[in-house]
């Protein structure tokens, strides 16, 4: 009889704990509270025009992030206007990334750095 009567306690005990750590918005991957999550963007040209090796693709920003450890919940891509010449790129863009505010560091190193929201920019 004693067991059963610590047994309910000790269950709603954690029960409250449990559902108050899945509240917590900073602890979800899909939901993540604005305060913990920042974006954060880099550029990426392609290669020259006429170069006959120009079969250049743009990285999948969310994929490199990803490879790095580094969670990503949204993506945004801006494209940046080129010349016809042969000197100038294939391609050129800024890409955007939004994640955790830990991994900044970690995201600046592979060539990333602190962004406004893009689509505040527009």
């Amino acid at each position: 009889m004693k067991q059963r009567n610590l047994i309910i306690p000790l269950t709603a005990l954690l029960l409250f704990v449990s559902c108050d750590l899945l509240s917590d918005p900073g602890l979800h991957a899909e939901h993540p509270g604005e305060e913990y999550v920042t974006w954060v963007e880099q550029r990426f040209w392609g290669v020259k025009q006429c170069d006959p090796e120009d079969d250049y693709t743009p990285p999948d920003t969310k994929k490199l992030l990803q490879s790095r450890g580094i969670a990503v919940f949204d993506t945004d891509k801006q494209h940046l206007g080129t010349c016809a010449a042969c000197g100038c790129p294939s391609y050129a863009a800024i890409h955007y990334a939004l994640i955790h505010i830990d991994n900044v560091e970690m995201a600046a190193e592979i060539g990333f750095e602190s962004s406004e929201n893009p689509i505040q920019k527009e």
